[in-house]
């Protein structure tokens, strides 16, 4: 009877656009039939809100399906959408990126990207066997298949709630030049790889996002859980400086690093990074510069709070070599960070005895503030909680606990 109510509202809806049920191609979702036109043609009728009914099975898609603005797309949530083989293309996007759209919204679905049947991640196509030559644009280039499961440019108010990410090939999702966003409850479910675990993003930033909201996310990501990056790669629509971001609430096990921020020359300011459960091989949180050949990055008015962290070992299949040696908060250089606050920092270290923060070499932070914060080494080495080894300017620690072997190292 739900389900009878549901449909009628939806046709009561696109009736008011002049267009009936029976004048839209028939939805299939059998696993096997594209459904990509029928889908896209309920989008493109002009309803506020498309609802897409349970199917039998799962509907296939071949081509981006695009929302405009004032519109959502609406599905159960584990009503699944994958991605036909050989598609190579995003599953979801904005209309119009280039002039932008406004109040845009996905609510449910598993959407599958399913990575093993589309070109393998461009990045690491030279790790197939055999390999796979694949010529990487210098710039930006919209036709260029990056592997992103779904992607959003120029976009204000955009909100995604209640979606899973499926086996994307490199980005789950990437925003670009998106403001005044929110996006909740977001499982990522990955178990296939094309061809290594590597460079596959949960949430993605890129240049010009500003005044966003990213909570509530589940599961485990090889790469960035959260990317924010105000420079990037070919990857990137857009390089600029990125503003007052909350990250509350990522349960993650056995994952590559929760938060990158990351500042090659455009700024990032007011980010607050909350709430964080889970182990990592790589990092937990990293202000990160990553490109030697840009200017140094920018950061002001960080706050890390609630961090409960540990270190993983990478999986010995990754690809790369081993990431046992980075610490869980880490400054890399060459950066200018200004006012940063960590507290509530917990880590219950059994795994590998490296710093919990780290300020590298060529890395300056000039106000760190560290308080609240307790680190428990389970193992017989001595294992530093603030390793130095570029410069501090004004360093505030208080009620910090250590149990087991420490040790302090500050080296200028």
């Amino acid at each position: 009877m739900m389900m009878i109510r549901l449909l009628l509202a939806i046709v009561g809806t696109m009736a008011t656009f002049g267009v009936s049920a029976g004048d839209l191609p028939a939805l299939v979702g059998d696993g096997v039939a594209d459904d990509t036109a029928a889908i896209q043609a309920r989008i493109d009728a002009g309803a506020s809100c498309v609802y897409l009914p349970p199917p039998v099975k799962e509907y296939v898609i071949s081509k981006p399906l695009l929302l405009g603005s004032e519109q959502e797309l609406r599905l159960d949530r584990f009503t699944r959408v994958r991605l036909a083989p050989g598609s190579d293309c995003f599953m979801l996007s904005n209309r119009d990126r280039e002039k932008g759209n406004r109040r845009i919204a996905l609510t449910g679905g598993i959407w599958d990207f399913d990575n093993v049947n589309q070109s393998p991640n461009p990045q690491q196509a030279h790790k197939c066997n055999p390999p796979v030559t694949v010529h990487l644009p210098k710039t930006y280039d919209p036709q260029f298949f990056a592997g992103i499961l779904m992607s959003f440019k120029a976009v204000r108010d955009l909100q995604i709630r209640h979606v899973t990410f499926r086996n994307p090939g490199s980005y789950s999702c990437q925003l670009a030049g998106v403001s005044d966003f929110r996006v909740d409850d977001i499982t990522f479910d990955f178990d296939k790889w094309h061809p290594i675990r590597l460079n596959m993003d949960g949430i993605h930033l890129d240049g010009d996002c500003h005044h966003g909201r990213i909570t509530d996310l589940f599961g485990t990501c090889f790469d960035d859980l959260v990317a924010i990056n105000a420079n990037d790669g070919f990857c990137s629509p857009k390089e600029a400086p990125i503003t007052d971001i909350e990250v509350d609430g990522i349960h993650a096990e056995y994952c590559h690093s929760a938060v990158r921020i990351l500042s090659a020359g455009a700024e990032i300011r007011r980010v607050v990074i909350r709430n964080v459960f889970g182990n990592f091989y790589t990092y937990a949180v990293g202000f990160t510069h990553y490109f030697p050949q840009k200017p140094r990055g920018t950061f002001e008015d960080v706050v890390l709070e609630n961090i409960f962290a540990a270190k993983a070992l990478s999986p010995e299949d990754i690809g790369v070599q081993s990431r046992a040696n980075f610490p869980l908060i880490w400054f890399q250089g060459p950066i200018d960070a200004g006012n940063v606050t960590i507290r509530s920092f917990a880590r219950e270290e059994k795994t590998v005895s490296v710093a919990s923060i780290r300020v590298d070499k060529d890395a300056v932070v000039r106000n760190l503030t560290v308080r609240d914060c307790r680190m428990n080494n389970r193992l017989g080495a001595p294992m530093p909680f603030l390793e130095t080894l570029g410069k501090v300017s004004q360093l505030t620690c208080d009620n910090v606990e250590f149990s087991g072997e420490w040790s302090h190292r500050n080296v200028e």
